[in-house]
């Protein structure tokens, strides 16, 4: 996180408030720390955590790219670079280009998966009125129950393809 001087009258937040703010996890937030990811977070008394408004602004970066799936590796590179100052912005941006790329390739697929999805389901609407007959002649019969999976006593999931 980039230095900066922090103003007198400028709001705290205990880790508490920053972990709901967040959605991070305390834990996390702490990790996030001890690796060096989030820097200058100042001590209260009995040394707990006294986060600021642009610790807020930094850790929901953070939370958005990992949930994005960068992984704790390309982060910390990204966070060095950050440190590193303005002659690391085009390293930067290879960095997040790069992340964007394989976003791009991850949607790609996700959008397929859904269309695959979505033909399924509207084979099902299609053929709703004839499974439902279908379902009440045939009420009662094993042959149509799918059977518990043995170590739950739910029933089993059903195969899914991959999706291509």
């Amino acid at each position: 996180m980039p230095e900066r001087k922090r103003q007198p009258d400028e709001h705290r937040y205990t880790i508490t408030e920053v972990a709901r703010l967040t959605g991070l996890r305390a834990h996390t937030l702490r990790w996030y720390e001890e690796m060096g990811l989030v820097t200058d977070v100042c001590r209260g008394p009995g040394g707990r955590r006294s986060y600021e408004a642009s610790h807020l602004r930094w850790l929901d970066f953070l939370a958005k790219v990992r949930e994005t799936g960068m992984t704790v590796a390309d982060l910390t590179r990204y966070v060095e670079l950050v440190r590193a100052g303005e002659e690391s912005v085009a390293e930067r941006l290879a960095l997040l280009e790069a992340h964007r790329c394989r976003l791009d390739d991850q949607a790609a697929r996700l959008e397929r998966c859904l269309r695959h999805v979505d033909d399924r389901l509207a084979s099902y609407r299609r053929e709703e009125p004839r499974l439902a007959l279908s379902l009440k002649r045939t009420s009662g019969r094993s042959s149509h129950r799918v059977p518990p999976a043995p170590s739950t006593g739910r029933p089993a999931a059903a195969p899914v393809p991959a999706c291509a």
